[in-house]
């Protein structure tokens, strides 16, 4: 963020005659470029939106099976549920934080959103027989009333109007999975790092000094995995189970 600067009439006279404006051009098409990449990720968040939603009853078939894998229950799943109250915003979802000029976006888990599916308060009685899953709320926090709702997954019915449900017990519950999200990160970093340290002691104790530094033995996960691989993993999983029982 930009630091505050209160200008006098004399300095704007100056910097007007010089020719500097407030915001550069090059500001503005930064900005404009900004604003471009954040409509296409709106767009490609809501076809992953109706993506998983139209599959979710593949997903909750296989719910042990994703919490169980690291690689399927750490997928974002920040854009799949949503709300927010009077005083407090909207439900913040993703923490996006700046370390040594670097931002790291830390989300809502998709092995987390299965989990907090579980609690009492997320689920509802949908008219066809199957539990419907909350995705979406509004309320306040000073009342605590709050409208939420939620998804079938059997029947593909959206359930509107549901207010028999504390606006904390949606919003304060996901802020907490949130912050456990974030510490689970936290103290994996940490850990990495300092496994990486003491590998390199090791390759430095062995006689190694060709790049004796801890940053080459720093490593993350495998490459993330996303919801469309992740359906179509399920998806193909489920034909040859189907294909082993004819």
């Amino acid at each position: 963020m930009s630091e505050t600067h209160h200008e006098s009439f004399a300095e704007l006279y100056r910097r007007l005659k010089a020719g500097i404006p407030l915001v550069s051009g090059e500001q503005e098409q930064e900005k404009a470029a900004r604003d471009a990449q954040a409509d296409f990720m709106k767009g490609q968040q809501e076809r992953k939106y109706k993506l998983f939603y139209d599959n979710l009853d593949l997903v909750l078939r296989h719910k042990d099976e994703i919490l169980a894998n690291p690689r399927y229950a750490n997928i974002d799943a920040h854009y799949l549920i949503g709300g927010g109250g009077c005083w407090v915003g909207s439900l913040p979802t993703v923490r996006r934080l700046n370390f040594a000029g670097t931002t790291v976006s830390i989300s809502l888990k998709l092995g987390t959103l299965l989990l907090a599916w579980e609690e009492s308060q997320f689920r509802v009685e949908c008219e066809c027989g199957a539990v419907a899953v909350v995705r979406h709320f509004v309320g306040s926090p000073l009342s605590g009333g709050c409208y939420a709702t939620a998804f079938c997954p059997s029947c593909k019915k959206e359930i509107h109007g549901i207010g028999d449900r504390r606006f904390g017990s949606f919003f304060w519950f996901l802020q907490t999975k949130l912050a456990e999200d974030i510490g689970t990160f936290a103290k994996d970093f940490v850990a990495r790092w300092t496994l990486a340290e003491s590998e390199n002691e090791k390759r430095v104790a062995a006689g190694n000094f060709r790049d004796p530094r801890p940053g080459v033995c720093f490593r993350g996960d495998c490459a993330p995995c996303d919801i469309e691989s992740l359906i179509h993993d399920l998806r193909l999983k489920e034909f040859r189970e189907t294909g082993r029982t004819h």
